[in-house]
């Protein structure tokens, strides 16, 4: 279903009278508008399929094999995100975020469900070290993990520190504050969001959800409007609340664009040939 334009009404309001900063690193810059994640799966088709009168918001693919739920009454400090995705033909994946998580770095995972995989799917291993994150073997010795400049943010990829057994990896995600006197290689503190990835979520997403958590541009946040963490780095910029919301309907008509673009080229890869129904023709006109 598209985004209506009393929901674009309602995102512009929301949003033309803040003053924005341009807001680093973005991993502490706070969850900022769940919409930039929903409202580009509604432009893409996808249909809001939770109870109006309920707090969680469940919306769901055109063809039924995705969902994503923000169910806040979950775990106010557990899950908050959870997307669950069931192709008929491999096997179904599982992803989960507490409520801390940004929505543009979301956003790196669900926009990679809405168009098909591209032929040349950057290894997330190198998306870590262009950015500048170190790589090395997971503190269980079961996989490896990356760790962000600021030393804040840790994935790994590895089997759960509790089965020694299983053959299953999984994305584990952690995001922190280290305390004034932690040692340097110590990864301790308040967390700040978290987020898991099953192992066989494809490699588009995982490579989607790594490069926009490893982006060195700021996001833009509204002074005194989101629960940013209290050591990031704030700059008066010149974008105002109006620019926000036109960028938002500007990504929105791509998100549009591109799921068109995705259809045509299904269409044409599925449609017999020419040469094919001419050959089909004079054949059956030969039958007559």
């Amino acid at each position: 279903m598209p985004v209506t334009e009393r929901q674009l009404a309602g995102f512009r309001r929301d949003h033309e009278s803040t003053i924005l900063h341009s807001t680093s690193p973005r991993h502490l810059a706070g969850p900022g508008d769940a919409r930039h994640v929903t409202h580009a799966l509604l432009a893409a088709g996808w249909t809001i399929t939770s109870d109006p009168a309920s707090p969680e918001t469940e919306v769901t693919s055109p063809d039924l094999q995705a969902r994503l739920q923000a169910a806040p009454q979950f775990n106010p400090s557990g899950s908050w995100w959870r997307l669950t995705v069931e192709p008929p033909n491999s096997r179904s994946w599982y992803a989960s975020f507490t409520h801390q998580v940004p929505a543009e770095i979301l956003a790196g995972l669900t926009d990679t469900l809405l168009t098909a995989a591209p032929a040349d799917r950057p290894d997330p291993w190198d998306l870590f070290r262009t950015a500048g994150w170190s790589v090395t073997q997971s503190e269980n010795g079961t996989g490896f993990e990356a760790r962000s400049l600021d030393r804040r943010v840790v994935v790994e990829y590895s089997r759960p520190y509790d089965d020694e057994i299983s053959s299953s990896f999984s994305w584990r995600i952690r995001t922190r504050e280290y305390p004034a006197d932690a040692a340097e290689s110590a990864f301790d503190g308040r967390p700040v969001w978290s987020g898991w990835l099953d192992g066989h979520a494809p490699a588009q997403a995982i490579a989607g959800f790594v490069a926009a958590l490893t982006s060195a541009e700021p996001l833009l946040r509204g002074w005194g409007r989101h629960n940013w963490h209290h050591d990031v780095q704030h700059e008066r910029t010149s974008r105002t609340g109006a620019d926000v919301a036109d960028a938002h309907q500007q990504r929105l008509k791509h998100v549009q664009a591109q799921v068109r673009a995705a259809r045509r080229r299904q269409r044409l890869d599925t449609a017999p040939s020419s040469a094919h129904v001419g050959a089909s023709n004079s054949s059956a006109a030969r039958t007559r």
